[in-house]
């Protein structure tokens, strides 16, 4: 006995699909609402990451943000460049180099924190998303230094 097909039109659309097109909407989203502040998605994400962890390599960064590492070395050196972050060697590996926030960029990160937030809850309103649904999908996902981990 012949399986029955399922036309396309009427299958739903991939997770991976829905997650896709939706993170690049809000990308845009927030891109454009930090270009008046000279800054572009990757560096709020930079920002971000060392807000919640202090002297982060450009590896861990690397990690945190899903930038390339010459992706990573441009927006670093324009974050230094303004004085929102600055480097410094390891300390135990000479090796290494730690990327800070500095005073300058703590601030910037909060200003910018508030722009961030406004847009994420307008694209989560304008998609009918309830909070407790969105904060069990982002509970869903493994801290980035868990899945790190479990990688090695």
């Amino acid at each position: 006995m012949a399986e029955r097909q399922i036309p396309d039109e009427d299958r739903p659309e991939s997770l991976a699909a829905s997650l896709t097109r939706a993170s690049r909407r809000l990308a845009a989203d927030i891109d454009t609402a930090l270009k008046p502040h000279g800054l572009a998605l990757d560096h709020w994400l930079v920002l971000e990451a060392l807000a919640r962890e202090r002297g982060l390599t450009m590896a861990d960064l690397i990690v945190r943000t899903a930038a390339n590492g010459a992706t990573l070395t441009r927006i670093v050196d324009r974050l230094v460049s303004t004085a929102a972050v600055y480097r410094e060697v390891d300390s135990v590996d000479r090796r290494k180099v730690r990327v800070y926030l500095s005073a300058r960029g703590r601030a910037l990160h909060r200003r910018l924190a508030t722009v961030v937030e406004e847009h994420e809850r307008i694209f989560l309103g304008g998609n009918h998303l309830p909070e407790a649904a969105v904060h069990r999908l982002c509970s869903a996902f493994p801290p980035v230094t868990e899945v790190r981990a479990e990688h090695r």
